[in-house]
């Protein structure tokens, strides 16, 4: 996973919907204090950072990049509000996929024909490395937001 870190404010948030939690943007535009604007595509945010994603808002804000997943998982403001949310509801849905592929094996070995399905040995090894690379993508970008706790807005 990448983590990257913007200082400046949000141009525009266009939102393609919210719900379970989770608010995914179709784009998000950041003027950086320095440099040329910045696009994110499908951004997938929790919804407590996503409240602070409009246009106008200035302060640093931490994005990431996990397992083709894209988005915001802390901003801290000019006036000195610090949020965090990682979206992780992709890693339970890699813990359901794996279990239940599981349960697909052992019906099939035990209740049917004794065949072990291909797809779901593929399945669930995409489920396994799933769940790693999400849970190591979270633990990243908590270290990113916790160990950047000094910082201090310019005045």
């Amino acid at each position: 996973m990448t983590t990257s870190i913007i200082d400046g404010r949000v141009e525009a948030a266009e939102l393609r919907r919210a719900k379970g939690g989770l608010t995914i943007f179709r784009s998000i535009t950041f003027q950086p204090d320095t440099g040329p604007t910045r696009t994110i595509k499908n951004a997938v945010v929790k919804d407590n950072v996503a409240s602070e994603l409009v246009p106008g808002a200035a302060g640093r804000f931490y994005l990431y990049n996990a397992f083709d997943l894209k988005g915001v998982h802390g901003v801290r403001t000019r006036d000195g509000r610090s949020i965090y949310g990682f979206a992780a509801n992709n890693k339970k849905l890699f813990l359901i996929l794996g279990i239940l592929n599981v349960a697909w094996i052992a019906l099939r070995v035990f209740a049917i024909d004794g065949q072990v399905p291909l797809l779901a040995i593929l399945l669930l090894i995409l489920a396994v490395v799933g769940f790693i690379f999400m849970g190591k993508g979270e633990n990243e970008a908590k270290a990113q937001f916790e160990g950047d706790a000094a910082y201090t807005p310019p005045a």
